[in-house]
């Protein structure tokens, strides 16, 4: 460590590990300054680098984890093999610190904070200004769900995130997109209409769906379990399904996600029907 930090200013005050306002930070194209080239600053440095950041790495010591890293993302990321200097700061939006010496950590700490720039402390979060949450995510049909858990201690995080992630797979009641995509979906869903008797894909696709089309198979509890505003058609006899087949490519067509839920014996046949009208769809066999 050079001598610049000997006298460094007052810090401050040790943020609670709860304080703060969680937000999602844009990172794409901008630098962000890890110091320290460890294990921990080498799995940090991937996070960043899928955040589309772009990297300098300031220490004496390289990691051989930190080293394999540069070499693969070696146009956004740079080692700079000496110790941490005041004028490293002058460029970055964020720093991220794991020196190993607590010391260090808070001196560095201590400049960004002068300096008005954010700063990830990895040994001790409240010497901090950001903290970076432990992160999962789940795949819906209206797209990745992302979920970020910060409750003081980073393990525990982890577990409620995976425990999060596993809820909402299993029981996704909620999961509809409010923003209209482009473009929807179709899911074709072989079964009864028992909510009991649907496999797990398929209650997330019923869940996330905003169209829910029927022979009229559905048994009420499925369709309590919808959202208000999801739009029910309730097929019959008398309505062609040819006809059926139109309505699902124009719900398609305006951005709904739709689920066609289909006796097991007609499966193939509803599946022609949506080939005819040109819409592409997911089949869900249904529970035998």
């Amino acid at each position: 460590m050079t001598s610049a930090l000997s006298a460094p200013p007052a810090g401050p005050a040790p943020t609670p590990a709860l304080d703060g306002l969680p937000l999602t930070v844009g990172l794409a194209g901008r630098e962000v300054l890890l110091v320290g080239a460890g294990p921990v600053s080498a799995r940090r440095a991937e996070t960043f680098l899928e955040a589309g950041a772009v990297l300098k790495v300031v220490a004496p010591r390289v990691d051989p984890a930190m080293a394999d890293l540069a070499e693969r993302a070696s146009d956004r990321l740079v080692v700079v093999t000496r110790s941490f200097t005041p004028s490293d700061l002058d460029s970055p939006w964020m720093v991220h610190v794991a020196t190993g010496d607590p010391h260090v950590d808070a001196e560095i700490a201590a400049l960004c904070e002068q300096r008005r720039i954010w700063c990830v402390a990895a040994g001790d979060a409240g010497l901090g200004s950001a903290r970076v949450p432990a992160r999962t995510a789940v795949a819906t049909p209206a797209g990745l769900v992302r979920i970020a858990v910060d409750s003081g201690d980073p393990r525990r995080s982890v577990r409620v995130g995976r425990h999060v992630a596993r809820s909402l797979a299993t029981a996704p009641a909620g999961l509809r997109a409010r923003r209209r995509p482009a473009t929807g979906w179709v899911a074709l869903v072989g079964g009864s209409g028992d909510g009991d008797l649907l496999t797990v894909r398929a209650r997330r696709l019923v869940h996330a769906a905003d169209v829910l089309v029927t022979d009229g198979a559905a048994d009420a509890a499925l369709l309590t379990e919808l959202d208000d505003d999801v739009e029910v058609l309730e097929t019959g006899p008398g309505l062609p399904a040819a006809r059926v087949a139109e309505l699902v490519a124009t719900r398609f067509a305006a951005g709904h996600g739709v689920v066609r839920i289909a006796a097991a014996a007609t499966l193939a046949a509803r599946a022609r029907e949506l080939d005819a009208v040109g819409v592409e769809f997911e089949v869900v066999p249904g529970v035998v």
